[in-house]
């Protein structure tokens, strides 16, 4: 790498909060490995956080990492990977997030690739970083204070300009499930709000007015226009009640405008919202069965969780968790402090997240999380537990009994892997518009085949009714996601796997290479990307075996995937996927075959250079993949093969 990069700043800001001290260290000594972004963030996992640190003990970092293309001009690159040891799993152990809006390139402007905090201020702190400069400031003023008051603060102090990051009160109380909420209502789960406040830092504020270099600043402006014209693929949009709420149009990320989930939504009352996916729609099944409560009500319960910092998709599984136990006798009105019958209702969201982040009643044991709720309730209590709860995320989202390209994915990864499933599932969603109405999407059975072909590498990749080919599958999309979380690129806008605008409707896997190469002036190709998202997978491997993770026996998906059939699923309600003709084959009923995903598992092993009966990895494939460093303490714990 050169020593004056492109596309890198060059330098990630190190903070130790116990000793208030301010370090830099030198984005070059990992980029030619990691790339930036969720890469450089797990190296620096490696270095720093051993297997014996607590998530909430100063020695664990939480990592904010930026990509090469963050602030260069590049669509839709405007994330930070957020990496640490999360106290939302359980056991804790390494996991990741990623999150959005304008604090990314505002760090990027800033003169910064990442920040890596560490340590524990004695007292309350934010941290300020104005172009190039940083400093511990004190907080105490924010403390106490929700994520939107405190955004307002902020702008007072440094003003309209500044971009931030910030925890509210469920990040202060060490509730396990906290998360972190940037500007443009961006967010990240896996509890590192919870790690936040455990260092006693409330914020990360941030001013930048410069910009990284780009190598060929015209070449990428070329690929720009390419990358707007095909992947112009039409919106995927909840539908909505418009008498209650309307899409407003895009609320784009900084330097965006490729079609994504996230818009300005608008409600009767007036009020508008960036809403988008999940979060904005968590609540709303509760308020439609409420006789008189309007949409607007969900919108209201998102910004309650927001302000709080609780994860919306744990508070999902907690509310439809609350009504089970409430409907079979497990739990009373008077154990839960709740009043059942205002489900739907706003007083009744609010006194719920309330109750979780002050850690008040049973709140003080939800805001463990519901996992460990379970073991301290009981069986009883866990006997209403459904798939979807799971340590981070969803557990049964796109679920392999569904779509057997996900198996894998969910097998390998310590939370809900959402930007590799949605390599699938979108592809799946556009096929579903296209049987719905085809003016919607031109993504036809032929299509659908085509691009699957080309991006998961076999003519037996797209077949969903046989698992010929899914572990080939699983080795691409993983490769293309890692590089993707370290470019840092969009989930929802990339890869382009279908568009409108192109002669067989199918997308371009070559793009991402093609605008780092314009950018970093660094010559790479499709293949080329993929080393680098293999090397990152492959450490990620060897960070979760280090903390406990059992080759073969845990890379497996949750158990009920093998026992208990699929009945049907919101997205796609009929269960029915592409087969071998143009004829689509209904999955109800299914489970995934047990002995086909041991076959399918061997075969990823051998596809990935691993040992195909212990899992572990080769010494051979650590050393062609440059890993060789992390290698003698892989021997001395025993890991390699």
């Amino acid at each position: 790498m050169r020593s004056k990069p492109f596309g890198w700043c060059g330098k990630i800001l190190k903070v130790d909060l116990t000793h208030a001290s301010v370090t830099d260290l030198d984005t070059m000594d990992y980029a030619d490995r990691f790339l930036g972004g969720r890469g450089i963030a797990t190296r620096i996992y490696w270095d720093e956080v051993g297997p014996e640190v607590g998530a909430l003990d100063p020695e664990n970092c939480l990592i904010l990492m930026n990509g090469p293309l963050t602030a260069t001009g590049a669509l839709a690159a405007s994330r930070s990977a957020i990496v640490g040891k999360s106290p939302m799993l359980m056991p804790e152990g390494f996991c990741y997030g990623n999150l959005g809006g304008y604090l990314p390139p505002a760090l990027k402007k800033a003169g910064y690739d990442g920040v890596v905090v560490t340590g524990r201020a004695e007292r309350p702190c934010y941290l300020w970083i104005n172009d190039g400069k940083a400093e511990i400031r004190d907080a105490a003023s924010l403390w106490g204070k929700g994520t939107y008051e405190v955004r307002d603060r902020l702008r007072q102090a440094h003003g309209e300009k500044v971009r931030f990051l910030t925890t509210g009160i469920a990040g202060e109380n060490l509730c396990r499930t906290a998360t972190l909420l940037t500007d443009h209502e961006g967010s990240a789960t896996s509890g590192f709000g919870a790690v936040m406040g455990s260092k006693n830092l409330k914020a990360i504020a941030v001013v930048g007015t410069g910009r990284p270099q780009v190598a060929e600043p015209k070449k990428l402006a070329d690929l720009n226009r390419l990358t707007r014209r095909i992947s112009e693929r039409g919106l995927l949009l909840v539908p909505l009640p418009k008498e209650q709420m309307r899409y407003v149009g895009k609320a784009s990320c900084y330097q965006c405008g490729l079609d994504c989930f996230r818009g300005l939504f608008r409600t009767a009352s007036g009020k508008e919202a960036i809403l988008k996916c999940q979060s904005m729609i968590f609540y709303m099944p509760w308020t439609a069965r409420r006789s008189g409560e309007m949409i607007e009500t969900a919108v209201d319960a998102t910004r309650v969780c927001n302000d709080l910092s609780l994860c919306t998709m744990e508070m999902e599984n907690v509310v439809n968790w609350l009504v089970s136990c409430h409907r079979s006798g497990t739990l009373s009105a008077k154990d839960s402090g709740l009043e059942m019958s205002q489900i739907g209702s706003l007083a009744f969201i609010e006194d719920l997240a309330t109750m979780i982040a002050r850690r008040e009643g049973l709140g003080d044991i939800l805001a463990e999380g519901l996992l460990r709720a379970g073991e301290h309730l009981g069986d009883r209590a866990k006997a209403h537990f459904t798939p979807s709860v799971s340590g981070v995320g969803f557990g049964e989202s796109y679920s392999p009994r569904e779509y057997i390209t996900t198996a894998m994915l969910y097998a390998l990864e310590p939370r809900q892997p959402m930007s590799m499933l949605h390599e699938v599932s979108f592809l799946i969603a556009h096929w579903l518009l296209h049987r719905l109405k085809p003016d919607l999407s031109d993504t036809s059975a032929e299509v659908f085949r085509a691009a699957a072909t080309r991006f998961w590498g076999s003519d037996k990749a797209w077949d969903l009714s046989t698992y010929e080919g899914k572990a080939l599958a699983a080795v691409r999309i993983q490769n293309r996601s890692y590089a993707k979380d370290s470019l840092v690129l969009c989930d929802f806008a990339w890869p382009i796997m279908e568009s409108r605008n192109t002669p067989d409707h199918v997308g371009d896997p070559t793009l991402e290479s093609r605008i780092f190469s314009a950018v970093t002036g660094i010559e790479t190709d499709e293949a080329g990307l993929h080393e680098y998202g293999e090397r990152i997978f492959n450490l990620q491997r060897g960070v979760l075996l280090r903390e406990g993770w059992q080759a073969r026996d845990d890379d497996l998906p949750a158990e009920f995937n093998f026992i208990e059939p699929v009945q049907t699923h919101m997205l796609n309600p009929e269960l029915i996927v592409p087969g071998p003709t143009e004829e689509p084959v209904s999955v109800r009923g299914s489970v995934l075959d047990r002995q086909k995903f041991n076959e399918m598992r061997t075969e990823f092993y051998e596809l990935r250079g691993w040992d195909p009966v212990s899992g572990l990895q080769r010494r051979g494939t650590l050393e062609r993949l440059g890993l060789s460093d992390i290698i003698p303490e892989m021997k001395t714990r025993g890991l390699v093969a």
